[in-house]
């Protein structure tokens, strides 16, 4: 862990309350105050403002989403960068971070996002495994895109050459979907324990 990326505990608990709970209450609070256009099937006056909740819901259901997932790689990368719409910002961004000389070349090799709300990630931290006895690795440039509109973050694994920190070896891509908890899908994919706070908050494998 890195410890000077730790997120405020009010803000992340927040956040991670708010993105499981913000879907569900749109829902129940259009269905209660449309109760009565319910009991009388009159459904015209329910479907029109529960879409338009859901549509909201949706949308800061996916930024919620999308700052959980940022949170959780931060902690245990050596650097990342700022928020960026579009892959010539991010690639500027790579290019002037001090702290990590991104390899530009390699990851466009492979590919990388257009557009969206993206970041990108020097994930880059071991941690003891007392069950294997062994330490427990990550190494990857990462980069993270909300799908707009959608609670979907896809992630874009580049795999760095355990012997050379610049070289990309790979590119794996895979997706935090709602209403999974992203510790949960990153710990999977990663098969290492993303936790916040020294604590297992769904952050099991």
């Amino acid at each position: 862990m890195y410890y000077e990326h730790y997120p405020t505990f009010g803000g992340y608990f927040l956040s991670y309350i708010f993105y499981f709970i913000l879907i569900p209450a749109v829902i129940l609070i259009i269905i209660r105050a449309k109760w009565g256009y319910i009991q009388e099937r009159r459904w015209k006056h329910v479907l029109k403002p529960l879409a338009y909740g859901l549509i909201i819901g949706f949308f800061l259901t996916a930024l919620l989403q999308l700052n959980l997932t940022n949170d959780y790689i931060y902690l245990y990368s050596l650097t990342g960068t700022g928020t960026c719409f579009t892959s010539s910002c991010l690639v500027e961004e790579m290019q002037s971070n001090t702290q990590y000389k991104f390899n530009v070349e390699g990851i466009e090799r492979f590919g990388m996002p257009k557009f969206g709300i993206m970041r990108s990630f020097r994930l880059s931290d071991r941690k003891y495994n007392k069950l294997k006895f062994k330490y427990d690795v990550v190494n990857s440039v990462v980069i993270t895109r909300s799908i707009p509109l959608l609670p979907i973050v896809e992630v874009w694994d580049y795999k760095v050459d355990p012997t050379d920190k610049h070289t990309i070896t790979d590119l794996q891509k895979f997706y935090i979907l709602y209403p999974y908890d992203p510790a949960t899908l990153l710990s999977r994919h990663y098969n290492f324990s993303f936790t916040m706070f020294m604590w297992d908050v769904g952050g099991a494998p």
